[in-house]
C-alpha cells in the first residue's frame, strides 16, 4: 500500500527577483522573500528601508519594476477575488472615509465580504472603546487605529499585511491587539506579515524577524535564534582591534577607533575575550531583542 504524500501549499507571501524605484532611488534591489503559510513575522528597518513599499507591491497596491510577487500562490498583480477576499490590510495612515461613522463605513466594508462577522467585529470595537457612532474624521489618531484593525479582522481574515498598525495606540490597547492577533493566530492559524517600529510587541506575537536595509533582507532569524544572541562593545587600541579575530560572529560593526559592537552567541563572544589582546575590553550584555536588531538597521 503507498503511503500519502504530503500536500503542497503555496507560501502565504512570496517575492523573487523584486525591484522597485523611485526616480534614481532604488527602494527594493532585487529582493527575495518566503514565508509559509501560518507564520508570522515581524518587519523591522529603519524609516525610508522600504518597508512600506514591500507591502504595497505583495498587496498589488503598487507595481513592480521587475521580479514577481505573490500572496497564495497569486501574483499580486492579478490577485484573484477569492484571494483579496481572505486579507485583511491595515495601512501605515489608516484611510477610512471622514465623513462617515464607524459603523457606517464598517456596513459598507461589510457588504463586500459575505462571511463578515458582525458579532466579532462589534465585540472588537466594544472591546477597544470605538466610538463607532461618532464621525471617523472627529476620532483621535488611536480611535482610527483601533477601528482600522477592527475593519481588517471582522471578515476573519487568512492572511494579514500590518504597516504600523497600533504606532498611535496607547500601551494598554497594543497589548489588547497583540493578544487578540495572538488568539486569531492560535485559532485559525492566520498568516501574518507585520511591520513595526516597537520591536517589544513584534516579540510577543512573532515567531520569526526580518530586517530590511539597503533594498535587501539583511536579517533573517527565527524568535528563537535570536534570543541566543548577544551583544558585545570591544574597547581598547585601535591597531590591537584591527588585527583581532571576530570569528562566529553575526555582525561587526566599527562605532569609531578604538570601538567595535558585536553580535554573536555568547560562547564565541567568550572566546574572543579570551583571546583578545592586552588592553582590548569586551563588555557583554544580553540586551532586549530591539539592541540586537538595531544593529543590522545601522
Amino acid at each position: 500500500m503507498l503511503s500519502e504524500q504530503p500536500v503542497s501549499r503555496p507560501a502565504a507571501f512570496r517575492c523573487d527577483s523584486l525591484r522597485k524605484a523611485y526616480g534614481k532611488r532604488a527602494v527594493l534591489g532585487g529582493l527575495g522573500l518566503c514565508i509559509e503559510e501560518g507564520e508570522t513575522v515581524g518587519l523591522l528597518g529603519a524609516n525610508g528601508a522600504g518597508k512600506t513599499t514591500l507591502l504595497k507591491v505583495l498587496l498589488g497596491l503598487t507595481p513592480a519594476d521587475g521580479g514577481v510577487a505573490m500572496i497564495a500562490g497569486e501574483r499580486s498583480e492579478c490577485l484573484s477575488a477569492a484571494v483579496r477576499a481572505q486579507i485583511g490590510y491595515v495601512p501605515q495612515i489608516p484611510s477610512q472615509f471622514s465623513w462617515l461613522t464607524g459603523q457606517s463605513m464598517l456596513r459598507y466594508v461589510a457588504a463586500f465580504y459575505p462571511d463578515f462577522d458582525w458579532n466579532y467585529t462589534r465585540a472588537l470595537t466594544e472591546r477597544w472603546k470605538v466610538s463607532v457612532n461618532t464621525p471617523i474624521g472627529l476620532l483621535s489618531p488611536g480611535q482610527q487605529q483601533r477601528l482600522a484593525i477592527a475593519r481588517a479582522l471582522g471578515h476573519r481574515p487568512r492572511y494579514l499585511v500590518l504597516d504600523e498598525p497600533i504606532a498611535a495606540l496607547d500601551p494598554a490597547t497594543r497589548m489588547a491587539v497583540i493578544d487578540e492577533l495572538a488568539s486569531e493566530h492560535g485559532a485559525r492559524a492566520v498568516s501574518i506579515l507585520f511591520s513595526s517600529h516597537i520591536t517589544g510587541d513584534l516579540e510577543r506575537l512573532c515567531s520569526r524577524f526580518i530586517v530590511l536595509a539597503g533594498g535587501a533582507i539583511v536579517f533573517d532569524e527565527s524568535r528563537e535564534r535570536c534570543r541566543a544572541y548577544r551583544r558585545a562593545t570591544i574597547s581598547g587600541d585601535e591597531q590591537s582591534l584591527a588585527r583581532m579575530s571576530f570569528a562566529g560572529c553575526q555582525r561587526v560593526r566599527k562605532t569609531q577607533d578604538g570601538q567595535r559592537v558585536i553580535v554573536g552567541r555568547e560562547g564565541d563572544i567568550e572566546e574572543i575575550a579570551r583571546h583578545a589582546p592586552a588592553g582590548v575590553s569586551v563588555k557583554s550584555d544580553e540586551g532586549p531583542l530591539e539592541a540586537i536588531v538595531s544593529e543590522w538597521m545601522q
